[in-house]
């Protein structure tokens, strides 16, 4: 019998990719330049929009999580757990479970949107602290409770609490969510169910810098009794034992950095509606800002 026929594979080859952006200095595939480039000078939009997407680099990794994410394979394999277990917000969202317990690759499916969920400063009665309400506490409590929840056995006891001495000692939030804790104690009992602290962006914040700043210079924590007029964008709203669970806006600046706190393990700002483009001479645009799309292009390239 005849072998079976067999079509030949053909090779898409885009060659190296080694051009580099003149702007930002991303590296390219030479197909992917603009019509517009010339033979001396190949011009890229998708990293940068040609200069007009300037963004401040990101600050470097304390050195204990850096050595975790080049020598323990642990880690690494686990961090998505790591992550969860040690941001202030959740996720709110709708698990299709269909795909959940399928044989085969891990699939994760969800139904309706997803949203980072902010809860109070203090767990209902009976119930362990959990996200942010866990940075109240001292690290050797902090981790034990952490440890307790379902999921969580799997993890190393000296890496959770290593990973929380290294949140305190850098990621800002975490003595912002302490002061609004404190703020709310000074209450007298009888008001602590209506009263609540508002998270609120400090005006002069630099929406490009990620220069590390202290948590007077990032928020300010504004009490209130829920007449005060918000603005979703940016204040957090923390109650201290009430009003379940809050959607965080996306267009918030620490919507990324208070769940992904891995990534961003210093407090850095994230995508805002208020990053400006830039000219062709570099000067900051007055209306025309950075949009999600071109903020995570760059960041990506």
């Amino acid at each position: 019998a005849g072998r079976p026929y067999q079509e030949p594979v053909v090779v898409h080859d885009l060659g190296p990719m080694d051009v580099d952006c003149s702007h930002c200095h991303a590296l390219h595939f030479d197909s992917e330049k603009l019509t517009k480039s010339t033979r001396g000078r190949k011009r890229f939009g998708m990293c940068c929009l040609e200069g007009q997407v300037q963004l401040e680099p990101f600050l470097a990794w304390p050195p204990e999580l850096n050595q975790l994410f080049l020598s323990d394979r642990q880690f690494v394999e686990k961090i998505r757990h790591y992550n969860s277990t040690l941001a202030f917000t959740s996720l709110g969202v709708g698990v299709d479970e269909r795909m959940t317990h399928r044989s085969g690759t891990s699939s994760f499916r969800i139904h309706g949107g997803l949203h980072h969920l902010m809860g109070s400063l203090l767990p209902p009665d009976g119930q362990d602290p959990c996200y942010a309400q866990l940075y109240i506490y001292d690290a050797e409590e902090a981790t034990a409770i952490r440890l307790r929840r379902d999921g969580n056995q799997q993890l190393d006891r000296d890496i959770l609490r290593n990973l929380h001495d290294m949140l305190l000692n850098h990621h800002p939030y975490v003595n912002i969510y302490k002061h609004a804790h404190q703020v709310l104690l000074e209450k007298p009992p009888e008001q602590r169910t209506d009263i609540h602290v508002r998270l609120h962006l400090s005006e002069g914040t630099d929406g490009r810098r990620y220069n590390l700043s202290t948590a007077n210079e990032i928020a300010a924590v504004i009490p209130g009794d829920g007449s005060d007029a918000m603005n979703e964008n940016r204040d957090i709203v923390l109650r201290l034992q009430a009003g379940g669970l809050r959607r965080i806006s996306h267009l918030h600046h620490a919507y990324s950095t208070l769940h992904y706190v891995l990534l961003f393990p210093k407090g850095e700002k994230g995508w805002h509606l208020g990053i400006p483009l830039h000219d062709r001479e570099g000067r900051q645009s007055r209306s025309k800002k950075v949009t999600q799309l071109l903020y995570y292009a760059y960041r990506l390239h």
